[in-house]
């Protein structure tokens, strides 16, 4: 206990007084009674220490500057697009770093215990060749990640359907994109496997409708019921933060049905918003369409008994 505690006093002490001279002279010149295999010992347990110090220091200040810089770019971005664009790219360049950091942590110390890196280097670059032609599905899912992430196809956050599996983008790799459904469900996909990717939160996104009213109707009466819900609709200051249009999109009479007239009409809105505005849309459609009388057909079920005579 006593002897640490005299290494480390004298460590500070050759920081400030003895510069010139290094932690093994004053071992040597203060521990007189330690012999040389214990000064090789003190030495290596030091140098191992101050190495791991060192990583978990680097490692540490990496992931706070980090998260401080990346914060502080997004704050000033106004653009979400360009922000989640660029959260996507944050892990991708902090787990670089991270793997740049251990590497250099593993090769200092395999030179602390004696071993030469050089040969095994050289060993790496022709192993890699070899695995290279091996790995080819792992080549492929790098490449395909990094056309992804340069494009910006998906970003941290996206609403996506990649091979008939849809849900919100948690994290992009250069190999993997890890969805997670409504359901809470989570996807693991490759990337070397994409062939299609559906982002329904690109830019903008658009709110959907199919309204079905009965043949009696009229379909100009029933267009500016549907024109005076929109208008109630932006009367919310909520939805009215969310919706890009300033007129709802009418298509007009798009298709005659079985039982019914289908009319049909968007909401241009904020990337993923058009779920909030599709509820409250069309919360408000069938009270107007109660207020106006205008019918709403639905499947109907008339049963009819055959009385048998006696």
């Amino acid at each position: 206990m006593y002897l640490l505690f005299d290494l480390w006093i004298y460590f500070f002490y050759n920081l400030t007084l003895n510069k010139g001279k290094n932690m093994e002279d004053l071992l040597r010149l203060n521990f007189l009674h330690l012999s040389n295999e214990a000064i090789k010992v003190i030495m290596f347990c030091w140098n191992v220490l101050k190495c791991t110090l060192l990583f978990a220091v680097a490692w540490q200040l990496l992931r706070f500057f980090s998260e401080k810089f990346f914060k502080q770019i997004v704050s000033k971005i106004e653009s979400q697009e360009r922000a989640r664009q660029l959260l996507t790219l944050k892990s991708i360049i902090v787990h670089t770093l991270e793997a740049i950091i251990f590497a250099i942590y593993v090769m200092n110390m395999l030179f602390l215990f004696g071993i030469d890196v050089r040969p095994l280097l050289a060993t790496a670059g022709v192993m890699g060749i070899a695995v290279g032609f091996g790995a080819k599905r792992f080549v492929e899912d790098v490449i395909t990640g990094i056309t992804i992430l340069l494009e910006g196809q998906i970003r941290v956050g996206d609403y996506v359907e990649i091979h008939d599996k849809s849900g919100f983008v948690e994290k992009v790799t250069l190999n993997l994109v890890t969805l997670r459904s409504v359901k809470g469900s989570v996807y693991f996909i490759r990337c070397g496997s994409i062939d299609s990717i559906v982002n329904y939160t690109m830019k903008y996104s658009y709110a959907f409708f199919a309204f079905d009213v009965a043949y009696k109707e009229d379909v100009e009466h029933v267009t500016k019921t549907i024109e005076e819900a929109f208008d109630k609709l932006l009367e919310t200051k909520e939805y009215k933060k969310i919706v890009l249009s300033k007129a709802i999109e009418i298509w007009g009479l798009d298709e005659f049905k079985e039982s019914s007239l289908c009319i049909k009409c968007r909401i241009k809105t904020q990337p993923k918003g058009q779920w909030t505005i599709k509820r409250a849309f069309n919360k408000i459609i069938k009270e107007m369409f109660e207020r106006e009388n205008i019918e709403i057909p639905f499947n109907q079920l008339v049963v009819t008994q055959n009385k048998q005579e006696d």
